[in-house]
């Protein structure tokens, strides 16, 4: 057995690897970057080691950083995790240069399921059923146009060495191949630094299932049965379950064979994962991930097995602990739901910042690498945690889940809970009537619902009466007497007010006016016109009730001088608050012409010049956060005045990017 791991990641899953690590016995170190030396896996497992500054490439990804990391701490192996090197069979093979072991499959065999291409080949030779295209991956432009305008549409382009819906794009028009196949290579890059793509027969509505396996590295392999994954939202798992409650046995078994026999045709070693789309009774094999899943809790909880236990002991020891024959049937159900700061209202866009209130659910497993005061940094992946419920049943399981949900609080940045809480209760997801294309089906059919003006108003109470404690001013923080607003009528006639502030969220602005407060604990909040009458403690502590014209809301506020946030029920609310007076709080982009990011991150690409004619949708710059593009577009037809930014620099969020004058 190994006497210390190095665990190469960060985040959740480096404090998840840790527990087990020092549950076995075992001394733990880790690596973190610039942005993570004030990391929950810093602080959680003790002794780190500076890997290089916050991009992952200038660190995580650093093969001979890491592999100095191990040397410094005397680790004789080291733990991957899940993305940055875990299927880097470079790494592997530095790892046995130097005489530490790596925890996982062979170099060969990364080498192998790493190019989605080979393990197609592999399938077929095995009488696995694929989904065909390209015969070999490129990352050259043209020559990918020429050898895609061969393949019927629709079809999905994807990153070679990818995972985790980077780097894949489908293509339902031929006119979108060329704008699809550069994002896509300049994903791969970024996030894999492999930019070779390859291109297959798009399953419309399939459901994706997934089979874990184990395997000793000398041809044993054992399936540890299977996970249905088929909620996604832009080719990222969202909510994953195991067992596939609804699968006929028949296929279930197929699966399960196929699985391990793709394992024993490699000599797999350690934890991998095999993934098909099904459509009805039938399968096609997409690709086997040869490493720990974001998703093995599940698997955990309805086998009470340690997997992470397991892949250790099985790459230390060269011996699987268990026949096929004596793992026991799987005890229930568990469900997975991963918690993201992004920002649903604005198509899941990154929500970087502080976390400033983070409280786990009691009564669920909880994974996270956040705390309350944890940052959300623009390099990385935006999970806050993973939440995990285990029931008898399914819809026990959903249940407990979506309980657990609700006693979660997330306040700093806007996260997806809410939106979480609404598909939970979906009665298609309740029957398990999914598939890969539910999410998109389902969220364009409710819409983008803008906040209710009472929850804007009872947020924006409590904001007031924290202003007022901090500065022990009777006015807002920003207090001064010629933008009151107010004007007290004589002879009993109420006051009315003008807008003194501007609160800013994703999905609109309104101008905000506050009166004289009629007793202690009562707020008059004018939003956009309409007057509400709250009233509320002012300690912000905790959730509790607020009266907001006569209906009392359950609510928990967390409250700074420009920016306030709050769960209201199931409900969140950000808000961005400005003095109606402050440049920064003119009209909206839409009216105005001014064009903001949206989220901090990387300019990859402006492709306007100061002086052009842009039309309305038209994209004027793309910029790079957590490992996603997003492309900025003109809210309106009209000349290109002004370009605040430019390739390969760095932008905040809310920071102006362009200025538009409207057409005539």
């Amino acid at each position: 057995m190994f006497k210390k791991i190095l665990i190469a990641n960060r985040g959740e899953i480096a404090c998840r690897i840790a527990r087990t690590v020092r549950r076995m016995g075992l001394r733990v170190a880790t690596v973190h970057s610039s942005a993570d030396t004030e990391g929950l896996h810093v602080r959680e497992i003790g002794e780190s080691v500076w890997v290089g500054e916050g991009p992952a490439r200038q660190s995580y990804l650093d093969i001979e950083a890491v592999l100095a990391a191990a040397q410094r701490v005397g680790a004789d192996a080291v733990h991957p995790g899940y993305g940055f090197l875990s299927e880097n069979p470079q790494f592997g093979r530095r790892c046995a240069d130097l005489g530490i072991a790596f925890i996982g499959p062979s170099p060969e065999v990364l080498a192998l399921f790493g190019d989605k291409t080979a393990a197609k080949k592999l399938a077929v030779q095995l009488g696995i059923t694929t989904a065909g295209g390209l015969d070999e991956p490129s990352d050259d432009v043209e020559a990918l146009l020429a050898a895609v305008s061969l393949l019927p549409t629709p079809y999905i382009l994807k990153a070679v060495a990818g995972g985790g819906g980077k780097g894949m794009r489908v293509v339902r028009d031929a006119l979108q191949a060329r704008e699809a196949i550069t994002a896509a290579i300049r994903e791969g890059r970024s996030s894999f630094g492999d930019g070779r793509l390859l291109a297959e027969r798009y399953l419309s509505k399939p459901r994706h299932i997934e089979v874990q396996i184990l395997g000793d590295g000398s041809g044993k392999v054992l399936h540890l049965y299977d996970r249905e994954c088929s909620l996604q939202r832009r080719y990222q798992k969202v909510v994953e379950e195991a067992p596939v409650t609804n699968l006929p046995q028949s296929l279930r078994k197929q699966l399960w064979a196929h699985a391990v026999a793709l394992g024993k045709a490699v000599n797999y070693r350690g934890l991998g994962t095999v993934e098909f789309a099904v459509t009805g009774e039938s399968a096609v094999f997409l690709e086997v991930n040869p490493r720990l899943q974001v998703e093995h809790p599940v698997t955990e909880a309805v086998t009470g097995l340690d997997l992470v236990e397991l892949q250790i002991r099985t790459v230390a020891e060269g011996r699987l602990p268990f026949s096929q024959e004596e793992l026991a049937d799987p005890r229930g159900v568990s469900a997975q739901a991963r918690l993201y700061a992004e920002d649903p209202a604005q198509n899941f866009l990154p929500s970087t910042g502080c976390v400033e209130v983070f409280e786990m659910a009691p009564g669920l497993r909880t994974d996270t690498g956040v705390s309350s005061g944890s940052v959300i940094s623009a390099h990385y992946d935006p999970m806050i945690a993973k939440l995990i419920a285990h029931a008898d049943t399914r819809k026990g399981a959903l249940a407990q889940l979506r309980e657990g949900l609700a006693e979660t609080t997330v306040l700093g940045v806007t996260s997806n809970r809410g939106f979480l809480l609404d598909l939970l209760a979906d009665a298609d997801v309740q029957a398990n009537g999914v598939t890969t294309e539910f999410i998109d089906g389902w969220l364009s059919r409710r819409g983008t619902q803008p906040e209710p003006t009472a929850h804007v108003a009872a947020l924006l109470a409590l904001w007031l009466a924290q202003q007022r404690a901090s500065t022990g001013s009777t006015a807002g923080a920003w207090y001064d007497a010629a933008l009151t607003g107010w004007r007290i009528a004589r002879g009993g006639v109420e006051s009315e007010a003008a807008a003194t502030y501007k609160a800013l969220s994703s999905s609109g602005d309104w101008k905000i006016g506050f009166a004289p407060s009629p007793a202690p604990g009562e707020f008059v909040v004018d939003v956009n016109g309409t007057r509400h009458r709250v009233a509320a403690h002012e300690a912000l502590s905790g959730w509790q009730p607020v009266t907001v014209d006569g209906l009392t809301l359950r609510l928990r506020a967390h409250c700074f001088v420009e920016r306030a946030s709050a769960l209201i029920g199931e409900a969140q609310i950000v808000l961005d608050i400005r003095p109606a007076h402050d440049a920064r709080a003119g009209a909206s982009a839409a009216h105005s012409g001014l064009v903001r990011a949206p989220m901090m991150g990387l300019v990859v690409g402006v492709h306007v010049a100061s002086g052009q004619l842009v039309t309305a949708g038209q994209r004027l710059a793309t910029i790079e956060s957590m490992k996603m593009e997003m492309a900025i577009t003109s809210p309106m037809a009209g000349t290109l005045s002004w370009v605040g930014c430019a390739t390969q620099a760095r932008v905040e969020r809310h920071q102006d990017l362009f200025r538009i004058d409207p057409a005539a």
